[in-house]
């Protein structure tokens, strides 16, 4: 009996699993390790969520979580108690969270399911037609945030509770798919500063989340190939176009929200829509900024649009200008409703639109019918280039009654009411010195703007023609001033950006830079638009976005008319999405995907100089302790780069700058020559040595080849402003070596230069 016994259990004894021990790890261990990766991709998940809302409520989020955590960790140590104890559990952690998402404790208490239904449905009928990142109080708009985020908490949180005892992979794929919806959604709906970067971490965190107690060498080290290849691959993938393009099988534009803009500058927090939705699309020999309104008034506070009818009319420009900077523009509304006829530079419509009158600026126009998806119409526009000679040789004989208006400010006084409109001598004419003048210099001296008037003279004191003002201008917003669409309000929104807060988005830099020419006696006005966008399928042809949405300066030159400055730095959101500055199709040659030119730098007219950057981050959230794990993937793949892509020649380096910007989220659109990326970072001039090396070797006579530090210069200024992980991505980006590079003063190959 006892030897058939041991034959009996023997088989039985083969098939049984190994015991902990010589497992390696026991329940325990693979329990910790399970409940890690969760509250990492729950947290993760969760700073994501936050950026749904301007100023999230961080310790509710946190809340959350650890409810979540909570509940698929210790339900399920009770569940061995009895069931009845581990389900009493988890309906009280589910209903816990109803008030810690900001239900009122007291409706929770007494049960006033009524209330709460309400607060929900108020919130809900609302969510359609708000923007986010939610900037309103609204709290049932809130309070339906907070409880999407806790709906997909708590569902991760009961798939772990109620896994079965050695349950396999099913089970935490049920976990981990409401936490890749609670981290992937909001990047559908507010564009994340880098995409490729924020999808490694998801994926590391998936990762061990799955996988983490069976991590080994060679596991570990297909994931993070996996996750270099993801990488290198993901700008490629990303063709900023949709695969499927279900909108053309209608034949017809459909949008799913009409966007409205309002082009009155308020400098508060930037209330565009900012939703990524298409809102027009452009057909035209070449790329512009696409204009819809000029605000020529400026009120004592902001710059308005001026009354109907009110205009100046100035002197044409000269008529051979006018043929070579004139074309057809084809315009057709996507997304959109508006009254105004959207053009560039100076318009005239052509065709496609009845009844349109004059704007209240010459070179605007006004449909009496709004102009809605699916109207297309034709306008011909004049949008002068003038190089920096030309204009320097302009002079500045402004005919004085013309100009007069542009030259005109309307300043308060700081303790009354009282403001009067000064009309700014012309420049380098001061005006008489009469009793009349010193009163309005003691006007002026207790005003608000007394600091940006002696800033305004003492620039235009120091610049030879009225090109150099408006570039010294431009260049002393391109130093000490960030980027960042949430200011706060202030009483006189310009003269504390221009020398308190010294941080604001595109109508901050545009209006300051307006105020400054007009008080250094050049005429200005500040424009409204939309930037190029990003090149289409079909030949020139661009799609504008929601995003694109921008202010800018206009100078007005004789013989040359309104010319273009935009002083936004130049990595804003609206200037980094497409392209970077709009270019003649005789001036781009493509090349590998990256269009290059050789026309000079100085013959720059118009484009911002790349300054320090502040970017928006979820306000109360910290990432944090994600940090060591990002940092130790990008170390890893530094040297896997490093070995794998050696870049060579003249090609490869151009491919990898390309790839570069793409990868921290500046990428370049076909229509960018290297002569305009060399351009925009001209305030670093060891930045721009590198681009300008790679010009000159591709289309030039050879040169020298990139230095080291031309290239380490380069990779600050693509981390400008993005902190530490930003500096560790750039890293990655453009990685610090240069094989191979004497190669470069041999020129590959090429087309012909133009």
């Amino acid at each position: 009996m006892s030897a058939g016994a041991n034959r009996a259990t023997a088989p039985r004894a083969v098939l049984r699993a190994p015991a902990p021990e010589q497992a390696g790890y026991g329940e325990g261990y693979r329990t910790f390790i399970r409940l890690l990766g969760f509250a990492a991709l729950g947290a993760y998940g969760a700073i994501r969520w936050a950026t749904l809302m301007r100023n999230p409520p961080a310790g509710r989020l946190a809340a959350l979580v650890l409810l979540a955590i909570v509940l698929g960790g210790l339900v399920p140590i009770l569940r061995r108690r009895g069931p009845g104890l581990a389900a009493a559990t988890g309906a009280l952690l589910v209903l816990a969270a109803v008030p810690v998402s900001g239900v009122s404790w007291h409706w929770v208490v007494h049960l006033r399911v009524a209330d709460i239904a309400d607060r929900i449905a108020a919130g809900l009928t609302l969510l359609p037609d708000v923007l986010v990142p939610y900037l309103g109080t609204d709290h049932g708009v809130r309070l339906v945030i907070v409880l999407g985020a806790a709906a997909l908490l708590l569902a991760a949180g009961a798939a772990l509770a109620c896994a079965p005892p050695g349950s396999g992979d099913g089970w935490r794929a049920a976990a981990a798919l409401p936490l890749l919806g609670l981290a992937v959604v909001p990047s559908t709906l507010v564009r994340p500063t880098s995409a490729t970067f924020q999808g490694l971490i998801l994926f590391a965190l998936l990762a061990f989340f799955a996988w983490g107690e069976r991590l080994r060498d060679g596991a570990l080290g297909a994931l993070v190939a996996a996750g270099i290849a993801g990488a290198l691959l993901a700008p490629q993938l990303d063709s900023h176009h949709p695969w499927v393009d279900y909108r053309a099988w209608t034949g017809t534009p459909v949008a799913h929200q009409i966007e409205q803009f309002h082009w009155n500058q308020t400098y508060g927090p930037l209330r565009w829509p900012r939703q990524g939705r298409q809102v027009l699309t452009v057909r035209a020999r070449a790329g512009d900024y696409w204009k819809a309104e000029d605000l020529t008034e400026f009120d004592g506070r902001e710059w308005i649009a001026a009354p109907d009818g009110t205009s100046t009319p100035l002197p044409a420009p000269d008529p051979a200008l006018q043929r070579r900077f004139t074309q057809k523009v084809d315009v057709t509304i996507t997304g959109m409703r508006t009254f105004d006829v959207i053009g560039a530079g100076d318009s005239a419509v052509l065709g496609g639109l009845q009844d349109v009158q004059p704007g209240a600026d010459a070179g605007t126009w006004v449909s009496p019918r709004a102009l809605t998806p699916g109207t297309s119409y034709e306008v011909a526009s004049y949008s002068p280039q003038p190089t920096p000679a030309r204009l320097r040789a302009a002079g500045d004989d402004y005919p004085d009654a013309a100009t007069a208006p542009y030259r005109t400010l309307t300043i308060p006084q700081r303790l009354s009411r009282r403001a009067v409109q000064i009309e700014f001598p012309r420049f380098h004419r001061p005006g008489s010195e009469g009793r009349s003048h010193a009163a309005v210099r003691r006007f002026i001296a207790t005003s608000p703007y007394a600091r940006a008037v002696a800033l305004a003279q003492r620039l235009a004191a120091r610049a030879r023609t009225p090109y150099d003002f408006v570039m010294s201008v431009r260049d002393w917003l391109a130093h000490g001033y960030r980027y960042d669409e949430t200011p706060p309000r202030a009483a006189y929104p310009l003269e504390t950006f221009l020398f308190d807060r010294k941080l604001g988005y595109c109508q901050q830099f545009s209006g300051a830079m307006g105020l400054l020419l007009r008080m250094g006696g050049i005429p200005a006005r500040v424009a409204s638009g939309f930037t190029t966008g990003t090149p289409g399928r079909a030949a020139h042809t661009w799609t504008v976005q929601d995003t694109d949405a921008h202010a800018w300066v206009e100078a007005w030159f004789p013989h040359d008319g309104w010319v273009r400055f935009d002083p936004t730095p130049a990595t804003a959101p609206a200037r980094s999405a497409g392209a970077l500055s709009p270019i003649l199709p005789s001036q781009a040659l493509a090349s590998g995907g990256l269009a290059a030119g050789h026309q000079r730098a100085d013959e720059a007219t118009r484009g911002g100089v790349a300054t320090t950057v502040h970017h928006r981050r979820p306000g109360g959230t910290r990432a944090w302790l994600l940090v060591p794990a990002a940092a130790g993937l990008l170390l890893l793949g530094l040297v896997a780069r490093a070995l794998l892509s050696p870049a060579r020649g003249t090609d490869q380096l151009l491919a990898e700058l390309r790839r570069a910007m793409a990868l921290m989220g500046r990428p370049l659109s076909d229509e960018v020559t290297l002569a305009s990326l060399e351009r925009r970072f001209a305030d670093a001039p060891a930045a721009a040595g590198y681009v300008r090396a790679l010009r000159l070797a591709r289309y030039g006579t050879g040169g020298a080849p990139p230095t080291g530090t031309q290239r380490r210069a380069l990779r600050r200024e693509l981390a400008f402003g993005l902190g530490p992980l930003g500096r560790l991505w750039a890293l990655w980006a453009l990685p610090p070596r240069l094989r191979s590079a004497a190669s470069l003063a041999e020129p590959d190959p090429g087309p012909p230069q133009p």
